[in-house]
C-alpha cells in the first residue's frame, strides 16, 4: 500500500477515467525504461536456433484452452 502522502490522496480523489489515464501513463513510462536481460552470444544462438526450429516445424502448438482442458482431464 502506498504511504498516505497528500499527493496520493489527491490522486485518489480524481474521477475514474482520469485515474485510469494516470495509470496508463505511469505504466507506459515504466515500460519505456525496461531493459531486457543482457544476452551472451550463446544465448542469442540458442534463441535463433529455437526460432528456426519452430518456423521450420510449421506446427503452431496448442491453444491455451485446449492445453488447460487437457490438463484438467489428466487430474
Amino acid at each position: 500500500m502506498l504511504p498516505a502522502l497528500p499527493v496520493v490522496n489527491d490522486l485518489l480523489t480524481l474521477p475514474l477515467a482520469q485515474r485510469l489515464e494516470l495509470v496508463q501513463t505511469l505504466w507506459d513510462s515504466i515500460a519505456a525504461e525496461q531493459n531486457g536481460p543482457d544476452l551472451t552470444d550463446a544465448d542469442r544462438q540458442l534463441i535463433d536456433q529455437r526460432l528456426e526450429s519452430f518456423l521450420a516445424d510449421g506446427y503452431p502448438g496448442v491453444d491455451a484452452d485446449a492445453a488447460l482442458d487437457s490438463i484438467e482431464q489428466s487430474l
